[in-house]
């Protein structure tokens, strides 16, 4: 998507020069398709935050409280792993919307150029 997201971006500036209406309606149609992208991206990384978080109490939890044994060692352990999981991909997801964020603005600041000079 971030790669989509920039060759359009490049595509709408060399275009922009020269605006007419089937090129404002384009960009208008293309803007909202990638704000749409943008908010999907932003419910699934908050759903991954949250589920971050929630095994990460419980790794801490059970660390603290679960009696020590070989078997508590084996469920700590696959709680710890399911959290590094969570946040590896988390962070790859925040990067992502980050991006999606930032072209979105730029799309918007391209939006209200095109529509200064029509």
């Amino acid at each position: 998507m971030d790669k989509k997201l920039r060759n359009y971006i490049e595509y709408i500036k060399k275009e922009s020069k020269h605006p007419n209406a089937e090129l404002i309606d384009y960009h208008k149609t293309m803007t909202q398709q990638f704000q749409h992208e943008r908010f999907i991206h932003l419910i699934v990384t908050m759903f991954f935050a949250l589920f971050l978080m929630i095994f990460f109490v419980l790794f801490l939890a059970l660390t603290i409280f679960l009696p020590k044994s070989e078997a508590a060692n084996y469920i700590i352990g696959g709680v710890g792993a399911v959290t590094l999981i969570f946040l590896v991909t988390t962070l790859f997801y925040v990067r992502h919307y980050y991006q999606l964020e930032n072209g979105t603005q730029e799309l918007e600041d391209i939006t209200r150029k095109l529509y200064k000079r029509d």
